[in-house]
C-alpha cells in the first residue's frame, strides 16, 4: 500500500515538472528568442567598433603621413628651390616644443636651411587631440547605440523567423491533404477541363497551381489526339486508293495493260504523296520534342534566297519566276531550315497560281530596318478566315479541298515552325482572285548571334 502511494506520488510530481516545463517553455520562449537576436546584434556591433577603430588609426596615419610629405617638400622648394632625397635632415628638440627647430644640410654638413616649426607642431597637436577625441567620443556613442540599430535593422528577419515559427506550430490536418489527393487520383481525361475545386481557403494556391498544370495537359492531349486524328485520316486516303488499285490489277491488270500502266503509275504517285506525308510528320514530331537541331550561324540573306531563285526556275518551267535584293542583308539562321521554309512558300504559290504567271521573290530590310524576304504570287487568293489558320496542320481551304494539287496541309505548318525557331514572324496580304504575299521577317542579326 505504502509501496503504491509514492509511486502514484512520484507519478503526480513528474506530471506537475512536465507540465510546468511546458508551460515555462511557452513562456520562455519568445524572451530567449529576444535575447539570441540582442546577442546576435551585440557581435556585429562590436565588429563594426572594431573595424570602426582600425580605420580611424589608417586614416589618422595617412593623413600625418601626407601633412609630413608636404611640410619637407614645400619647404625644400622655398628655401632651396631644390628637393632632395639625399639632404640631411634633423629636429632640435629642448623639452620644449613651440621651440623646435627644424635643420636641413647638405652632403657636406653645410647647413642650406634651419626654420623655427614649434609653433606648427603645438597647432598640430591640438589639432591632433581635438580629432582623436571626436573620434573616440563617435566609437563611444556607436559601442552603446549601435547595438539598438543593428537589432532594428534585424528585426524583419526576426519577424521572419518568428512567422516561420507560428507556421511550424499550426495543426496539420491530413484530411484536406487526403481530399486532395482523392481529387487528383480521381480525376478522368475528359473532365480535366473541369479543373478542381476544393472550396478550401488554404488550399487555394496549390488548387490554382494543380489547374493551370491540367490545362496546359489538356491542351496539350488534345493538340496530339488531334494530331494523330488527322494524321490517320490523311494516311487513310492513299492506303485506300493504292488498296483499290492492287484488286483491280490482281482482277485485270494481269491481261490488260491500260489497267496496268494506270495502276503502276496511281500506286507510284500514291506512295510518293504518303513519303512526302511522313516525313513531314516526322519533321513535326522532331520538332514538338526538340529534337531538330539548327545550325545558327551569319548569313546573307541574298544567297540563300538567290540559290532558292536558281533551283525554282530550273524545277518549274510552268511559272515566270523574278528575283528582286536590296543591298547587303544578313540574318542569324540556320541557312538550310531558311531554304527549306521558302521553298514551302514557293511551291505553295506555284500551286495556286496559274501557268505563265509570275512568282516574285524579294529580299530587303522591313519597316523598322529588320531583314526580311517575301513571296508573292498572282494565284486565286485566301479569304480572311483562310489567312487566319493558313498555318494550322492538315488545314486547307474548301476551295482548293478536292483540287488534285497534292497537297498536304503541313507544308506551311513546317514553315511557320522554322520562322518561330528563328525568332521571326509572318506578314500575310492576300485578296481572292488577286493573289497572296507572304513576307517573312526576321530579327536583326546583330542583336542575336553570340
Amino acid at each position: 500500500m505504502e509501496w503504491g502511494i509514492v509511486l502514484k506520488m512520484k507519478a503526480e510530481k513528474k506530471e506537475n515538472n512536465n507540465r510546468n516545463s511546458k508551460n515555462n517553455f511557452g513562456k520562455k520562449n519568445k524572451p530567449y528568442d529576444t535575447v539570441r537576436v540582442t546577442s546576435i546584434a551585440r557581435k556585429i556591433n562590436l565588429n563594426n567598433v572594431g573595424r570602426m577603430f582600425l580605420a580611424y588609426i589608417g586614416m589618422d596615419m595617412l593623413v600625418l603621413l601626407i601633412l609630413a610629405a608636404i611640410f619637407v617638400i614645400g619647404m625644400d622648394l622655398q628655401m632651396t628651390g631644390n628637393f632632395s632625397i639625399s639632404y640631411n635632415r634633423e629636429f632640435f628638440y629642448n623639452r620644449d616644443l613651440w621651440k623646435v627647430r627644424y635643420t636641413v644640410s647638405d652632403t657636406a654638413n653645410n647647413i642650406l636651411y634651419q626654420v623655427p616649426i614649434g609653433i606648427w607642431l603645438g597647432l598640430l597637436r591640438i589639432g591632433g587631440v581635438v580629432v582623436l577625441v571626436a573620434q573616440i567620443f563617435d566609437l563611444i556613442t556607436m559601442a552603446f547605440s549601435g547595438t539598438a540599430q543593428v537589432r532594428r535593422e534585424l528585426r524583419p528577419l526576426n519577424q521572419i523567423a518568428a512567422r516561420a515559427q507560428e507556421l511550424s506550430q499550426i495543426a496539420f490536418d491530413e484530411t484536406k491533404y487526403h481530399s486532395l489527393e482523392d481529387a487528383i487520383t480521381n480525376l478522368k481525361v475528359e473532365a480535366m477541363e473541369n479543373g478542381i475545386h476544393m472550396h478550401d481557403k488554404d488550399l487555394q494556391g496549390i488548387e490554382t497551381a494543380l489547374n493551370g498544370l491540367l490545362e496546359r495537359i489538356r491542351v496539350s492531349y488534345k493538340q496530339q489526339t488531334q494530331f494523330v486524328s488527322d494524321a490517320s485520316h490523311e494516311l487513310r486516303t492513299p492506303i485506300a486508293v493504292i488498296q483499290g488499285y492492287v484488286n483491280m490489277l490482281d482482277r485485270w491488270g494481269k491481261e490488260d495493260t491500260a489497267i496496268l500502266e494506270e495502276s503502276i503509275e496511281a500506286i507510284k504517285n500514291e506512295s510518293n504523296h504518303m513519303q512526302k506525308l511522313v516525313e513531314q510528320l516526322l519533321f513535326l514530331a522532331r520538332g514538338d520534342s526538340n529534337r531538330q537541331n539548327l545550325d545558327m550561324k551569319i548569313h546573307g540573306l541574298n544567297s540563300i534566297m538567290r540559290e532558292v531563285y536558281e533551283e525554282s526556275l530550273m524545277i518549274d518551267e510552268k511559272h515566270r519566276y523574278r528575283f528582286e535584293e536590296s543591298g547587303v542583308v544578313q540574318v542569324y539562321g540556320d541557312s538550310d531550315m531558311l531554304k527549306q521554309s521558302a521553298r514551302i512558300l514557293i511551291d505553295n504559290a506555284a500551286k495556286y497560281t496559274k501557268q505563265g504567271e509570275e512568282i516574285l521573290i524579294r529580299v530587303g530590310a522591313w519597316r523598322d530596318g529588320a531583314p526580311f524576304y517575301g513571296i508573292q504570287d498572282n494565284g486565286i487568293g485566301m479569304s480572311q478566315e483562310d489567312v487566319a489558320h493558313a498555318f494550322d496542320r492538315f488545314y486547307r481551304a474548301d476551295s482548293v479541298r478536292n483540287s488534285k494539287t497534292g497537297g498536304t496541309g503541313l507544308g506551311l505548318s513546317i514553315a511557320k515552325w522554322i520562322v518561330d525557331k528563328h525568332q521571326g514572324y509572318y506578314d500575310i496580304v492576300s485578296r481572292e482572285g488577286l493573289g497572296t504575299r507572304f513576307s517573312v521577317v526576321f530579327p536583326n542579326a546583330d542583336g542575336l548571334h553570340p
